[in-house]
């Protein structure tokens, strides 16, 4: 039997010493890691202890310094190096997009406004330096195919033709504006246009309108009868004003189907709202030149293409329709 330790409960029952050696090894190795555990574990607890003690003392010593300055401040005896200087966490520079992005990110509400109102503003000074005042308006309140834009605006630049620069800005400007007023069908479009016509009625320097056989007879009223005899020997002048009966000119406004009751008529001179009669007959004796001369350079031309006028007749007036303005404006 091999030498080993004892264990008091018989003859037989020992540990063999070898192996009573290496578990008292073991547990030596293992109370020696213990203790050095805990004595690394007390060192690291008194370094944390010390930084914070030294921690609490800069601190305490910056605020009795920080008071020491104030007062200082106070009692007017501080230098510019003893003045209290405030900390700033120093700012990371940023470049290139990530700038942009930044600027985008704090400051979008202020450039979508700046945005906005600099369109508005770029838009108003635009319109402002690029409008051209018109030196002749001329009322179109007869219902055909010469209310369609384009019509209307070959007519403007046929009568340009024979208008001079009226209000000196250097451009020749005649502008029609449609407003016709024989369709009584829809009541609500002869409300807005006759609304439309009235208030440009007030303006002294409208003489001209375009009727035809269909205008109401309190409209045609309003114009002169008396062009005949200002403008003696032309065909095309009647009582009513400057007839537009030409095949010529209903190609020349891409109007085939022009009828050819057109007048261009002017209004008799009378005081409004806007003016006066002595200043309407002003306008009045200005405009006459102009149909003066647009009436004989038509005529010539229809003399010497030989134009036969035109052959659409005018559409009959609905004989259900307002036929005067002191009727019910319903159409009933």
């Amino acid at each position: 039997m091999g030498k080993g330790i004892e264990t008091g409960r018989g003859d037989k029952d020992f540990i063999p010493e070898d192996d009573y050696e290496y578990e008292r090894k073991l547990a030596e190795e293992e109370q020696q890691r213990r203790a050095e555990a805990e004595e690394r574990q007390q060192k690291l607890a008194e370094e944390r202890r010390q930084r914070e003690r030294q921690a609490r003392e800069a601190r305490d010593r910056r605020i009795a310094q920080d008071k020491l300055d104030l007062m200082k401040m106070k009692a007017g005896i501080a230098t510019e190096d003893e003045e209290i200087k405030e900390e700033h966490t120093e700012k990371r520079e940023l470049h290139g997009w990530e700038k942009v992005s930044n600027i985008w990110y704090h400051d979008k509400m202020w450039i979508i406004l700046g945005t906005f109102f600099a369109l508005v503003i770029g838009f108003i000074i635009y319109d402002t330096v690029t409008k051209v005042d018109p030196d002749v308006e001329i009322l179109l309140i007869c219902d055909n195919v010469l209310q369609n834009d384009e019509s209307a605006k070959l007519l403007e630049k046929r009568i340009e033709q024979y208008t001079p620069d009226i209000n000196g800005d250097g451009n020749v400007k005649v502008q029609v504006i449609i407003c016709p007023l024989n369709d009584y069908k829809y009541n609500m479009i002869y409300q807005t246009n006759s609304q439309k016509f009235f208030a440009n009625l007030q303006q002294d320097r409208i003489i001209m309108v375009l009727t035809d056989s269909n205008t109401d007879p309190d409209l045609q009223a309003l114009m002169t009868t008396e062009l005949p005899a200002k403008i003696p020997d032309n065909p095309y002048i009647d009582d009513k004003g400057l007839s537009l009966n030409f095949g010529f000119l209903a190609e020349e406004l891409n109007a085939p189907l022009l009828p050819n009751d057109i007048h261009l008529c002017m209004r008799r001179p009378v005081n409004t709202l806007d003016g006066n009669i002595e200043d309407m007959q002003k306008n009045f004796d200005r405009d006459l030149q102009i149909i003066t001369d647009l009436a004989n350079a038509l005529a010539q031309q229809a003399k010497e293409t030989g134009d036969e006028g035109l052959k659409t007749e005018p559409t009959p007036a609905d004989p259900s329709a307002v036929t005067s303005l002191s009727s019910d404006s319903s159409g009933k």
